[in-house]
């Protein structure tokens, strides 16, 4: 017992440290918190940040990229003159006409030499225009000077070559190609690029870009309370952050670290204080305690990646608590998921660094999501699940970002992605349920459906083999569905509970009064002792074949639970009375069920139910008196004896399961009408 506290104190503080593993305080940095979650368009909820010393806004690495590469783009290239050129050219020219022949030789030396001359009367460059930026900038040796000229003004030798291609496209074409190539051939740029020293010019340009957008000065607000956060403030505020590293004016603070830890273990001690004292059967089962206490753990986790990831996707609303509601609601009930999710919306803030509105959207679209889980009884709920969600997320949502004046692009975003989360969050709870329920043997209401079924094997034995037990059967699984719908509980669960509560009485069934049809009755023959242990042991082969026939724990549990630990008094009196005359002592225990005692609303009203009809068979079932007075004392009893203790049960509970109780056995002792028969018919007189 000592062991299992431990651990579940291990598991308590264990499930802390890891959601404060997501806090924005779990370092000390007393500069964290609403950095992190500034996104554009919202609004800056906490106090106006006044800049406490001088700091610069720098660019981003892509937008540096850019401008640098605008720069050395826009850098006029460096471009030598080569005086002589037209000369070079004339004798290039000279070398081609020795070398064709007439026609072409004599044209060269006529007209080629003209053609030539005249394209020299502007600038030729060594490049192709294409490839150079919108300027030049010429050395002028002679003044020392610099002449920097449009790149439009230039031709390069595809714009010379072309301009041959026009003052010869008189000639054949044979000749007129030997003619263009030749002076193709002859031309010598008056300009040619230097590489090197446009290399150097263009470094330097892109050097000289500002890698700032503004510089803040001691005291420049940065932001101010209500104010909307637009990209010039969040980079401010990023920028800030950063200088505070810079400087160590975000130090570490051992009670910031305090504080988180106190923050995460709030939110868990919320889970497990409510496990305490509402489903202490939860809580002292450490697996379900860990489950549970894992959620907020992974919410948080979930959370924390909404703020790491480098997106302005609002991922936050995608995050699935109303399917871990769904789930929680399913496998226990409303209340638990209610305040399981509760933590979880608020790990997710405290995640994103209180961010209270995703936990005011998230609590509403679980809470949808909690109360549409309630009494599945067919996947195809689903659907309602979706639509609950939907409504829960949008509206809170639309709510909160129309008072807020979200701009509308941003309040779409929003909107998409709780559309998105009531469609995956149902989806995902369905296949961990269904996961779950192969795997762990586990009996949600969509599988106790499944053993709702007369014809099931063991309900049919049972009908064969023991007859009595089954019509009792029968009336108990009446009167516990009933009283459970009364009460509020889970009808279902009590009606299938019910149905294999007694199952173990079939491998002994002629030592159960109901089953004694035509025989003696057994326990004559034997002592009270033995007689009482016969009895007891039906529930130990009750839970034998449950097990044989995979019932899942949730059913079995009523074998056990719906006799709890009473007195067999019957044979306990006969035991007595033999005591005395041989003046012996009896053991109580070896007359009492080994229970466990009943703890559920459920079990309890099948451990009622039980009593209440085999005692309906002793008393006149036509008189209301007797009937109350009947199931009072069986409740008076149970109650007195402690079997309850472990239920929640109210008085008002127990109230309405008796007046359900009484009538329901009214009604199975109605009277009829007694009918008379038709005479036979008269025979006609004789004239």
């Amino acid at each position: 017992m000592a062991t299992n506290k431990a651990l579940r104190i291990v598991i308590l503080v264990g499930a802390t440290l890891l959601l404060m593993a997501f806090l924005p305080g779990r370092l000390g940095d007393t500069q964290r918190t609403a950095f992190d979650r500034s996104r554009i368009g919202t609004s800056w909820t906490e106090e106006s940040v006044i800049a406490e010393y001088p700091f610069p806004v720098n660019k981003d690495i892509d937008t540096l990229a850019k401008q640098r590469e605008a720069a050395q783009a826009a850098t006029p290239a460096t471009v030598r003159r080569t005086t002589d050129a037209l000369q070079q050219a004339r004798t290039r020219l000279q070398s081609e006409i020795g070398r064709a022949s007439d026609p072409a030789s004599s044209i060269l030396a006529g007209r080629g030499l003209a053609a030539l001359t005249s394209a020299y009367n502007g600038e030729i460059i060594d490049r192709d225009n294409a490839q150079l930026p919108g300027e030049v900038v010429i050395e002028l040796v002679s003044s020392a000077e610099e002449l920097v000229l449009p790149v439009t003004s230039l031709r390069d030798s595809i714009d010379v070559a072309l301009s041959f291609e026009s003052s010869f496209s008189d000639l054949a074409e044979g000749t007129r190609r030997s003619v263009t190539e030749a002076l193709r051939n002859a031309i010598v740029p008056t300009l040619r690029v230097d590489d090197r020293v446009w290399a150097n010019a263009r470094s330097v340009a892109a050097q000289n870009v500002a890698t700032t957008t503004e510089i803040i000065q001691r005291g420049d607000v940065i932001v101010r309370k209500g104010q909307r956060v637009d990209a010039p403030i969040l980079e401010r505020l990023a920028a800030y952050r950063f200088g505070q590293y810079l400087r160590s004016t975000s130090q570490f603070s051992f009670l910031v670290v305090l504080g988180a830890f106190g923050h995460a273990f709030f939110i868990m001690s919320m889970v497990a204080l409510y496990l305490y004292y509402v489903r202490r059967s939860s809580f002292e089962r450490n697996g379900q305690l860990a489950s549970l206490l894992a959620m907020p753990v992974v919410s948080a986790g979930l959370g924390w990646l909404t703020i790491a990831l480098p997106t302005t996707l609002p991922l936050e609303y995608v995050i699935i608590v109303p399917g871990m509601a769904m789930v929680v609601s399913i496998l226990y009930d409303v209340r638990t998921a209610i305040v399981v999710t509760l933590a979880c919306s608020l790990s997710v803030a405290a995640a994103r660094g209180n961010d209270h509105v995703i936990a005011v959207v998230m609590i509403a679209g679980s809470a949808m999501a909690a109360y549409s889980a309630t009494n599945l009884r067919s996947r195809t709920q689903v659907f309602t699940s979706i639509l609950s969600i939907l409504i829960g997320l949008v509206v809170v949502t639309l709510s909160i970002e129309l008072e807020r004046a979200t701009p509308a692009i941003a309040l779409i975003l929003k909107l998409g992605a709780s559309a998105v989360n009531s469609v995956l969050s149902p989806l995902i709870a369905f296949a961990v349920i269904l996961i779950m329920e192969r795997a762990l043997n586990l009996a949600t209401d969509l599988r106790l459906e499944e053993f709702d079924n007369i014809n099931h094997p063991l309900l049919q034995q049972l009908n064969e083999r023991a007859p009595g037990t089954y019509q009792h059967t029968m009336a108990v699984v009446r009167l516990s569905e009933t009283a459970a719908s009364a009460i509020g509980a889970n009808a279902l669960l009590a009606r299938v509970g019910a149905l294999y509560h007694d199952v173990g009485k079939l491998e002994k069934s002629e030592y159960f009064i109901e089953n004694q049809i035509d025989i003696d009755n057994k326990h004559d023959r034997l002592t009270p002792k033995r007689s009482a242990g016969i009895i007891r042991q039906h529930v130990q082969d009750g839970i034998e074949l449950a097990r044989e026939y995979k019932l899942p724990d949730r059913i079995w549990k009523f074998i056990p639970m719906h006799h709890g630990t009473i007195l067999i008094k019957h044979f306990y009196a006969k035991a007595i009375d033999e005591a005395i005359e041989k003046e012996l002592l009896v053991d109580e225990q070896d007359f009492r069920y080994p229970g466990p005692k009943p703890d559920s609303k459920e079990t309890a009203i099948v451990m009622l139910a039980d009593a209440a009809e085999a005692l309906s068979r002793l008393v006149d079932t036509s008189q209301r008196e007797e009937i109350v007075r009947a199931v009072e004392k069986i409740i008076t009893d149970r109650t007195a004896d402690g079997q309850l203790n472990d239920t929640p049960l109210t008085l008002n509970d127990l109230d309405i399961i008796k007046e359900s109780f009484v009538k329901s056995l009214l009604g199975s002792s109605h009277q009829r009408v007694r009918y008379k028969d038709v005479p036979p018919p008269q025979e006609p007189a004789r004239s």
